[in-house]
């Protein structure tokens, strides 16, 4: 015997009752990457189509969005100040900071996913702080600095935080940092995978985050 799965597969309504995944706009998030600065749109060639924006622009494109539906976006932090923790990161008065809070103000209706993680702001373009004894990022000194980052995001008026830094414990450790600070409405969405696709070379071109 072998299975029959041409039975499920002969009429559109039973195609559409089984079938597994839907995508429609609702399931997805279109990225931002806000720099520093006014009237600005650098096209990236590794990326058509992408661009990193000034604020101003990034409201232009908001509205082109909820145009079309689309009311879920994830920001990228392009800071003019880069060092070696990626300290503009924990301010709020940080480029991501001011954007969040500009946009909330002219679309309260958007939700605004926040990608946590430090390559776009440190000078060495890694996700943490650089233990020079092991050459390499250390782990639990990058977590402290990811929940600090995580409260500055969610004070800003974020709706959800979104940590892309591949540190061991990191969720675990942002959500303490989170419910401590009394943000225990605002959810994690780790997407890490991201690190095994072919768009994250691209992804270091339009962050200005190439590894040293």
């Amino acid at each position: 015997m072998f299975r029959r799965f041409k039975r499920t597969r002969l009429k559109a309504p039973m195609r559409a009752l089984v079938r597994e995944t839907h995508l429609r706009k609702d399931d997805f998030i279109y990225p931002l990457f806000v720099i520093e600065g006014e009237h600005i749109k650098n096209a990236i060639p590794s990326m058509p189509d992408v661009y990193q924006m000034s604020v101003d622009n990034i409201l232009k494109e908001c509205e082109e969005l909820l145009k079309l539906g689309i009311y879920h976006i994830i920001l990228f932090g392009l800071p003019s100040h880069k060092d070696s923790c990626g300290s503009e990161a924990l301010s709020d008065k940080g480029i991501i900071a001011k954007a969040i809070k500009v946009i909330k103000k002219h679309f309260p209706q958007m939700i605004v996913a926040l990608d946590l993680c430090f390559c776009e702001y440190t000078d060495h373009g890694h996700c943490g702080i650089i233990d020079k004894n092991l050459n390499s990022v250390d782990n639990d000194a990058t977590l402290e600095i990811l929940g600090q980052q995580a409260l500055v995001l969610a004070s800003c008026g974020g709706d959800m935080i979104a940590p892309s830094a591949m540190m061991d414990g990191m969720v675990a450790t942002i959500r303490a940092y989170l419910d401590k600070g009394g943000f225990t409405h605002i959810p994690i969405m780790s997407y890490s995978t991201k690190f095994a696709s072919g768009y994250y070379g691209p992804f270091r071109d339009v962050a200005n985050s190439a590894p040293s």
